[in-house]
């Protein structure tokens, strides 16, 4: 099974426009910034979250200096990063709320000219659920300002599209599977010849959620939940340490990895997503960094690094 065979699977997205008062988001709106935004719990204060916000410097930013001097900014050569609290408890609440429902995954979560953007894929057995948290939001007044539900065209669509507007490239690699964890989830996949979709958490920095596509049906039990009997998707949860420190510093830099896939054959873990093309580079360095700090030799095998190609995403 290759993400070909599971491009539609997932067939509903929503764009949700949420207004807040934080005043990042009354920058945004000053400077008509548009910054990429990674929710993340405080670990010295449980309970406590706050915002990182990536702005690329391909903008034109007229108050860099005002950036930088009211709001501490830390520049790199690529981006500003901005740290501020989230204060907001709605959005933080509504957030959690959307992270429940099954099969949900954020696929983008930026500020633009002053409104938090949420771009969200689910499957369609999960409509009810949405609506239910939907509506108890809508009658708070100001906060959320537009919602757009659509058939999702497909996981290559919308990176096709996103494309055009930002160019990304693919970047594929392995690494052994005896060096994983060990769980009952690889078996899953492995026997039955599944793939599965790596969904970001902004509440877990050592488990990975994980929607898996198979081609045979498997029992639902304590650590695997049903999406959809049909299509044969399932929801777990699994560790992998490698893995779980190539994200943490992936996720530390601002580096968004779209449609993180991961499949299990040969006796290893293959991994493909796609990244901005010009963080690239770094992001292969902290992948193999990453294996270097954890076992002091290289266990990751770069399969493929190249320009976003529509066949090449669809294979794994």
């Amino acid at each position: 099974m290759d993400r070909k065979d599971v491009n539609l699977k997932m067939d509903m997205k929503m764009k949700l426009v949420i207004s807040g008062n934080a005043d990042i988001f009354r920058w945004s709106k000053l400077h008509n910034i548009t910054m990429s935004i990674f929710i993340k719990e405080d670990s010295q204060n449980s309970g406590d979250y706050y915002f990182e916000a990536f702005i690329a410097k391909d903008q034109e930013i007229a108050g860099f200096k005002e950036l930088i001097d009211a709001y501490g900014a830390i520049e790199s050569e690529h981006f500003f990063l901005v740290v501020r609290p989230l204060v907001n408890q709605k959005i933080l609440n509504f957030i959690k709320e959307l992270w429940t429902v099954p099969s949900i995954s954020f696929s983008e979560t930026k500020v633009e000219n002053g409104k938090l953007i949420l771009r969200i894929i689910f499957h369609s057995n999960y409509k009810k659920d949405l609506s239910l948290i939907l509506n108890r939001y809508l009658v708070i007044p100001y906060f959320i300002d537009d919602i757009i539900l659509t058939k999702n065209e497909g996981f290559t669509y919308l990176l096709e599209k996103k494309n055009k507007r930002v160019p990304l490239s693919i970047i594929q690699y392995s690494l052994p599977l005896s060096i994983h964890d060990g769980d009952d989830i690889s078996r899953i996949l492995e026997e039955n010849n599944g793939i599965a979709e790596v969904v970001e958490s902004p509440y877990d920095r050592d488990n990975f959620k994980l929607h898996l596509f198979l081609e045979n049906p498997v029992e639902e039990n304590d650590k695997i939940r049903v999406i959809s009997r049909e299509d044969k998707i399932y929801e777990a949860y699994s560790t992998n340490k490698l893995l779980s420190t190539i994200r943490n510093k992936a996720n530390e830099r601002g580096i968004f990895r779209n449609q993180l896939f991961i499949k299990i054959k040969d006796g290893r873990i293959y991994s493909s997503s796609s990244v901005n093309t010009y963080r690239a580079m770094e992001y292969l360095k902290l992948t193999f960094a990453s294996s270097m700090g954890l076992y002091g030799k290289n266990f990751i095998r770069l399969e493929n690094c190249t320009d976003f190609d529509p066949s090449l995403h669809d294979s794994l």
